[in-house]
């Protein structure tokens, strides 16, 4: 049995059914080796200034912003256009033809910015992005693991920022335990040499 991720369920399933299973994990080496990893506590209200301010101070070749609905990906899109950034977005509302488009696009460079739902996940592996930016945080840590590993992709440094409200506080702890990870408080000013090549 192979798995990219271990989940409880995996996790159950082969103590369940399977015999002196051998294991190997690589989930650490593969996906947050080389990713520095923040947080800031926001209030929601406050999401898309601190976006903003993101933007003019880090130094992004290309950044990947996850939200947790699809009407969330539209409108935020909207708003970072409004701000003056490029910004593409794909969710799993679009036609096949349309995401692949964009994917393309974007992989190619004609866009710095995409804000994606959960789709963009898995097996999409684009250099250029350093910085993901959790806008939404997610639920598990299977799901954070997937997002976060989209940066620092091929051996490249990544940073992965996670916007935190007051509901958030108790998964961001969770996820840290689970994963053996350290999720610090992003500070005023981030060293480029982090996550910039």
């Amino acid at each position: 049995m192979f798995s990219a991720t271990f989940p409880v369920t995996v996790k159950d399933f082969k103590d369940r059914y399977l015999e002196k299973p051998y294991v190997i994990n690589l989930m650490d080496e593969l996906t947050l080796k080389g990713i520095t990893q923040f947080y800031a506590f926001v209030e929601e209200r406050q999401k898309v200034h601190c976006l903003n301010t993101l933007f003019s101070k880090l130094q992004i070749n290309q950044s990947i912003i996850f939200c947790n609905s699809v009407n969330r990906v539209e409108l935020l899109a909207k708003k970072i256009t409004e701000l003056g950034y490029s910004c593409f977005y794909i969710h799993a509302k679009m036609l096949q033809d349309h995401r692949n488009r964009v994917f393309h696009d974007f992989r190619n460079g004609a866009c710095r910015n995409l804000v994606c739902t959960d789709l963009f996940t898995r097996g999409i592996d684009i250099q250029a992005v350093n910085v993901v930016i959790n806008f939404d945080f997610p639920k598990n840590a299977e799901t954070y693991l997937h997002r976060v590993g989209r940066s620092g992709r091929f051996g490249h440094l990544g940073l992965a920022v996670n916007l935190i409200t007051y509901e958030d506080r108790f998964n961001l702890y969770r996820i840290e335990q689970e994963l053996g990870t350290e999720i610090k408080q992003i500070p005023p000013h981030i060293d480029q040499g982090i996550y910039c090549q």
